[in-house]
């Protein structure tokens, strides 16, 4: 019993022996190695050098011949020959050379380039002044030049041997220290890869916990987003901040759930941008799968993704589900392929997000159709009147012009007692349209009640607002309405603030006697705000009114 307690650790002693020679080898051998390795490098750097030399002593050669042969070419081949030779051999050099090498290499480089500077301009005057005798003081100043390439190239013969004795010194320190590092290297291992063991494992819990904070932060922060953008900008910056060097999309259905729609702004170049142009849900393969969608390094599917496909590097896709039912998906462009704790990252931020989003779209859609005229498509009354207080105080903020512009349409009982209110009803969503599209998006334009329309345009004064309001006119004059025989035309009030009035009511007021004024005197017509507004009384001017 005793003896086969022993030969375990007879076993690891001659292991750690048959380890020990083995480096011990492994350092000789590292040693004639590097000494054989350095000997080759300081013979090839040293001959490069030489070849340096001799190859701009062939530029010299040809020089000299293509000058004292009244511009012969053949006698510059050495020249040309010389010049290639040259930076051949310098590559050579650089190759072989420490870090000492190439400083006084570049030396060398610099006093070649300046000679052969120098020869480039001779060879420029020869060539432009046939048969001309040299320049005796350029002849001078070429020599001195060369004379410092000699130098240079000496200095660099000495650098290189240098570097050899360097090497061969630093090859038997390091034999040296590999013998007396092996012990203290075989006595660490055991401890080192408990150690690491036990790093690892704090360092997986940490992340974990890390993990769990991110995410409880996340989902805290989440509750008290106030809209969908707020929301969707958050779930963005939360994810590039877990995962470093990623770029996040957050793709949404629009309003109609027909059409697949950036949700967050796309980084610059993004491939994303092209495969949204008119994209449905489906053309999304997260989306169409409703699970997650891989594309890069280690995984390959069968179907490319007609809106991430063409990225580059990897893409990590996951659907956003809320009961069942895909809402979005969150793109995650990535550099590397996500570990396991990134991906787990992904997974659950979007499982978090997707019920709040839900609910701030829900509640958006809610209050949209709260404030938006069911038939026109336009804003409603209430909406009229928010958006027409808001829009004055801030005229009113930056001492700006605003117009106000009301809208009635001509006999438009008559419309509903002949054709019926079905054609009625198409009648308002047309006037709807043709306002939408005649006005800028920084205007506003909303049913007032009943076939009356209100209009506001920030910035615009009275002229302006009577152009718009002719250009509203003249559309609403071109709708065609089936079962409509007579013809669809409007009447409109303009007045604009500060000219006309001094807060919204009275705004609103003044462009609706406007109005009135504008029935009276035949219809379909623009009529401004006159000054007279100002006293007349509505009494007075009300029972004139028709439709």
């Amino acid at each position: 019993m005793h003896e086969s307690r022993r030969t375990p650790d007879q076993l690891r002693l001659r292991l750690l022996l048959a380890v020990a020679v083995l480096t011990i080898a492994a350092a000789v051998w590292g040693v004639s190695q590097t000494q054989r390795g350095a000997a080759d490098r300081a013979f090839a750097a040293s001959q490069a050098g030489q070849e340096m030399l001799t190859a701009m002593l062939d530029q010299q050669t040809g020089l000299r011949g293509f000058a004292l042969s009244g511009n012969e070419e053949e006698f510059l081949e050495p020249f040309v020959r010389g010049k290639q030779d040259f930076a051949a051999a310098a590559e050579t050099a650089r190759r072989k050379s420490d870090e000492r090498g190439r400083d006084a290499l570049d030396t060398q480089l610099t006093a070649a380039r300046n000679w052969q500077t120098l020869a480039g301009y001779e060879l420029t005057r020869l060539r432009a002044q046939k048969g001309a005798a040299q320049d005796l003081p350029a002849v001078r100043v070429r020599n001195d030049a060369f004379e410092r390439f000699r130098k240079a190239n000496a200095e660099f013969h000495q650098e290189v041997d240098k570097a050899r004795q360097g090497e061969l010194d630093k090859a038997e320190l390091i034999s040296v220290a590999a013998i007396i590092g092996l012990g203290i290297l075989l006595g660490g291992v055991g401890y080192l890869a408990i150690e690491r063991q036990a790093t690892g494992e704090r360092r997986r819990r940490a992340r974990a916990r890390a993990h769990r904070m991110a995410q409880a932060e996340f989902s805290t922060t989440m509750q008290i987003m106030r809209d969908e953008d707020e929301a969707y900008a958050l779930v963005r910056q939360h994810l590039e901040r877990a995962i470093p060097k990623a770029h996040v999309a957050v793709l949404s259905r629009n309003n109609s759930a027909r059409r697949l729609v950036a949700a967050t702004p796309l980084r610059e170049g993004s491939s994303l941008e092209a495969g949204l142009i008119d994209a449905e849900p489906e053309s999304c393969l997260s989306v169409r799968l409703a699970r997650e969608y891989r594309r890069g390094e280690g995984a390959d599917p069968l179907l490319t993704c007609a809106i991430c496909g063409t990225a580059a590097g990897e893409i990590t896709c996951v659907p956003s589900l809320v009961s069942g039912e895909v809402i979005g998906s969150v793109v995650v462009e990535h550099p590397e392929a996500l570990g396991p704790g990134e991906r787990e990252s992904v997974s659950d931020t979007v499982a978090q997000a997707a019920p709040v989003l839900a609910n701030l779209r829900n509640l958006a859609i809610a209050e949209m159709r709260a404030a938006t005229d069911a038939l026109s498509g336009l804003p409603n009354r209430r909406a009229c009147q928010d958006t027409l207080k808001r829009m004055f105080a801030q005229a009113h903020r930056a001492e700006s012009p605003l117009s106000a512009i009301v809208l009635d349409l001509d006999h438009f009982k008559t419309i509903n007692d002949r054709a019926g209110h079905g054609a009625g009803d198409d009648v308002l969503a047309a006037v709807g349209e043709a306002l939408t599209s005649s006005l800028r998006a920084s205007d506003f334009a909303g049913r007032y009640g009943g076939e009356e329309f209100l209009m506001l345009l920030p910035d615009t004064d009275a002229e302006g607002g009577l152009d718009a309001a002719e250009k509203v006119r003249a559309a609403i004059e071109k709708i065609d309405v089936p079962l409509v025989e007579m013809a669809i035309t409007a009447s409109l009030g303009v007045a604009a603030y500060p000219k006309d009035a001094v807060d919204s009511d009275t705004l609103v007021r003044m462009a609706d006697r406007a109005l009135y004024a504008a029935k009276n005197a035949g219809r379909n017509r623009v009529q401004l705000a006159t000054p007279s507004s100002h006293t007349a009384d509505l009494a007075e001017v009300a029972p004139s009114r028709v439709s």
